[in-house]
């Protein structure tokens, strides 16, 4: 390659490089925060059972092999590769290999939020199915335009087999909508009218919506910026950003749950105590010498019983069954 002269223009590092760079700077502070959400998770929710809990470890591993391969990526291209500018549309193998870690991390989160409409529509197996065989489709479709890059000298070659960029990340649109919508019209279903529990409810509902747009809009911008510019690496961003979206919203629904559940139960109003009291009159028994009555009946002995309790609310009560849904919610 010495000698090369590479025309001005040829090559423009802001929109290929540089929007690596962007990216790769955005999913190394998401991945912080996964990481200290991940800690949040292990020391609040305790009471999870161990597959939920081996999931978030196995989705944190994921994300920092991510998280790595990413780095890795960059650091070749930036710095191993700093006078070879050609090699910026040389596909290295931590690119591909990233897109199957994060697609395998993808689809666990999509299975766990298949789950939880599995219990919130009271075990209805239809959705959940629909959604496991969209998310093992989707899977393999990244796998297919892994392998697919492993093989080619110049990203520019992606346009060969675009069409499984298009298929996968239009799916994964699709099934990220219909989980959102899903979940918002399941949980209006346990609104009762009480203010403060419903409370809960529409914030779980936000959390739902949010975990549905963020993760459908970057990948609706990796598809247009792929449209749009198939030859620069804007979609690149794009793609970094995804996976971390997915596993920092399903943990922070997972954090919420407990806060959430402990806010409503210290804002709850105070229980006004109610005091009844109960007196009874006891006869007794004359001891008189006298003998005029052998047994008289007298009221000079007075017993008073107090008897106090809390006041029985339907609130409570609603509660209580409302917080088991919450609580094992996903």
């Amino acid at each position: 390659m010495a000698g090369l002269q590479i025309p001005p223009g040829t090559i423009r590092l802001d929109d290929t490089l540089g929007a690596a760079f962007l990216g790769h700077t955005v999913t190394t502070l998401l991945y912080g925060i996964t990481t200290l959400q991940a800690f949040i998770y292990y020391r609040r929710n305790q009471k999870d059972g161990i597959k939920l809990k081996l999931s978030v470890f196995v989705l944190w591993i994921l994300d920092s092999v991510h998280a790595g391969l990413i780095t890795g990526a960059i650091y070749w291209y930036c710095v191993t590769s700093f006078t070879d500018l050609l090699a910026i549309q040389r596909p290295i193998w931590p690119i591909p290999t990233m897109i199957i870690i994060s697609n395998a991390s993808n689809s666990i989160v999509r299975c766990i939020f298949g789950y939880r409409l599995w219990k919130l529509s009271d075990h209805n197996p239809i959705l959940p199915s629909i959604i496991g065989v969209l998310s093992v489709l989707i899977f393999v479709d990244a796998v297919y335009f892994a392998v697919q890059l492993y093989s080619i000298p110049s990203y520019t070659g992606i346009s060969k087999f675009s069409w499984s960029l298009y298929v996968g990340l239009s799916v994964e649109v699709a099934v990220d909508v219909t989980i959102a919508v899903t979940q918002c019209l399941l949980l209006r279903r346990f609104e009762t009218g009480i203010q403060r529990t419903d409370s809960v409810i529409r914030i779980l509902i936000a959390y739902s919506i949010n975990t549905g747009l963020l993760t459908s809009l970057c990948a609706i911008g990796a598809l247009v910026s792929y449209a749009a510019a198939p030859t620069k690496f804007i979609y690149f961003a794009f793609y970094f950003v995804l996976s971390k979206l997915y596993v920092n919203s399903l943990l922070a629904t997972l954090n919420a749950r407990g806060s959430l559940l402990g806010g409503a139960r210290r804002g709850a109003r105070p229980r006004s105590r109610v005091q009844s009291k109960i007196a009874f009159r006891t006869p007794t028994l004359s001891t008189d010498p006298s003998g005029s009555s052998a047994m008289e009946a007298g009221t000079n002995i007075e017993f008073t019983t107090v008897i106090s309790g809390g006041e029985i609310s339907t609130d409570e009560i609603v509660e209580s069954v409302k917080d088991k849904r919450i609580e094992t919610f996903p």
